[in-house]
């Protein structure tokens, strides 16, 4: 049986996986938001190590949903009916645990930075805009401070996403890698190991707070998103399940918002995601796969996520 900081270095190597993943996802303005079911939902969430460093990750992840026919959408300061839509984006991560800080009790502090290459098509069925569009590009970078907490086999580690403009956006397109505003997503996340077991539990929430569109005048409404996973591990091997939750708490502003009755969001997802370390203990390379069925969706598409997660430490 491997000791618990051996589970929690493999484990902490796909936080970056799972918690900074800055994909765009359909929701809110143009069905669009920074967050997919699912996108959190990795072992290690939690947990922020200790040990001086820098870990990388890269993670994979493709989207496919669709709108009923009868959905309208506001996007591009119209509205669209019957749209459907594929994301495929590699997302790359650093994060940066300095050397020298002394903070005590168990905290250590950390930032990251994560930026995505994208790819998107948008088709649809009725609207000014056209019947389909497409898109390759870099899309919005994120960034942002790490505060950890560590006692035994338990992790809390808090963060502040900051979604920065920097993606090819176009006002008339139905396509577009970047979202045109900032967000700011204070996030929460805990980790549990249980090494008589083997087993792992980790929940993370957060609050997507959107600044407006300067090109449609529009504001997106704060969202909450909450994802927890159960894993048992089976030597390098690892099976587990999670569950999620996108709730949008608060009205779209501008546009058509007002027309839509504030165009408000939720979904929710259950599904199975398996793990597999790779390396050495002392420098693990950690592999995840889930997939991320939606259901209870209102006011965006409605599909499917899947994630491929590859994560280590130089």
């Amino acid at each position: 049986m491997r000791s618990y900081r051996a589970m929690a270095h493999s484990a902490f190597l796909v936080i970056a996986a799972a918690g900074l993943m800055p994909t765009e996802a359909f929701a809110t303005e143009a069905a669009m938001g920074r967050y997919i079911p699912g996108a959190f939902a990795v072992p290690g969430i939690g947990i922020l190590p200790p040990m001086p460093g820098v870990y990388w990750q890269s993670s994979n992840v493709y989207y496919h949903g669709e709108a009923s026919a009868d959905l309208e959408i506001p996007i591009g300061g119209s509205t669209q009916f019957g749209l459907e839509g594929d994301i495929a984006a590699t997302n790359f991560t650093g994060i940066w645990v300095p050397g020298g800080i002394e903070l005590g009790n168990n905290l250590t502090f950390g930032t990251f930075a994560t930026v995505p290459v994208q790819y998107m098509k948008v088709g649809a069925s009725l609207g000014p805009l056209g019947s389909d569009d497409e898109v390759t590009s870099l899309g919005d970078i994120a960034f942002g401070p790490m505060l950890g907490w560590h006692s035994g086999t338990q992790f809390l580690t808090a963060s502040l996403r900051i979604f920065a403009p920097t993606g090819k956006y176009d006002e008339g397109a139905l396509a577009n890698n970047g979202l045109n505003y900032w967000t700011f997503s204070p996030n929460l996340a805990y980790t549990y190991i249980d090494t008589t077991r083997e087993m792992q539990f980790d929940i993370t929430g957060g609050i997507d707070i959107n600044t407006e569109n300067p090109a449609t005048d529009y504001t997106s409404g704060a969202m909450a998103h909450l994802d927890a996973v159960l894993t048992k591990s089976f030597g390098k091997f690892g099976v587990g399940v999670f569950g999620s939750i996108l709730y949008q708490f608060e009205d779209d502003k501008g546009g058509a918002a007002d027309q839509l009755d504030g165009f408000k969001g939720r979904s929710f997802a259950i599904g199975p995601v398996v793990k597999y370390t790779a390396g050495t203990e002392k420098n693990p390379i950690n592999f995840s796969f889930s997939w991320a069925p939606e259901f209870g969706v209102k006011n965006r598409l409605e599909g499917n996520g899947f994630y491929l997660n590859i994560s280590g430490s130089f």
